[in-house]
């Protein structure tokens, strides 16, 4: 027999990779839920610099951080969902792979644009953004910066074992990130001499 009384919320994201925000936040979320979809965005994404991890990859950090945080899993439901090319169909079909919610979590202001008119939408509060993000993490470990305090040590160990940071390396020299960011740090620089 199906529960009636569960409130349900959704929270979306790359999670690439599942960092210690992303906990902070599920936490937070089951504060006001019986239940959270934990929803991997671009779940068809991978070996990009961007979205360097396959689903399977991140389903299993997400999995291990919650388990090592201690977090009740019983009141998870982690879903893949594909990118729809069509935004004006996105949010249908985001509703028809998930469980009835009621609340969705995102930080993407596409995704708030796209979902506001259907349903009450949440901004993420997370703790230190600067710090919990995915992209910064990415830099951190293709400079060989220390890294491991902003994700669990299951993750850090999933990322480790799978050979994670040399493939973050090999995708950001294929990708010509190392340059991309150097001319984009000396165009900054160069704006600000201007300035002053």
């Amino acid at each position: 027999m199906v529960n009636t009384n569960i409130r349900r919320m959704a929270l979306i994201g790359r999670f690439q990779p599942f960092h210690n925000g992303h906990l902070l936040l599920v936490r937070q979320i089951l504060k006001e839920s019986n239940e959270v979809l934990v929803v991997i965005g671009s779940a068809q994404m991978n070996y990009t610099f961007e979205n360097p991890f396959t689903v399977g990859e991140r389903i299993l950090m997400i999995r291990a951080a919650l388990i090592e945080g201690e977090v009740d899993l019983s009141k998870i439901i982690i879903v893949p969902i594909v990118d729809e090319e069509d935004n004006a169909v996105w949010f249908p079909k985001l509703v028809s792979m998930l469980p009835p919610f009621e609340v969705l979590y995102s930080g993407n202001k596409l995704v708030v644009t796209l979902a506001s008119s259907h349903l009450e939408v949440k901004s993420p509060k997370f703790v230190n953004r600067k710090r919990f993000n995915g992209s910064y993490i990415r830099y951190k470990m293709v400079r060989g910066d220390k890294w491991a305090h902003l994700v669990s040590k299951s993750v850090f160990d999933i990322i480790y074992s799978m050979g994670g940071i040399d493939r973050l390396k090999a995708l950001a020299k294929h990708e010509n990130l190392e340059n991309y960011k150097m001319n984009n740090l000396k165009r900054t620089i160069s704006l600000r001499n201007k300035i002053r």
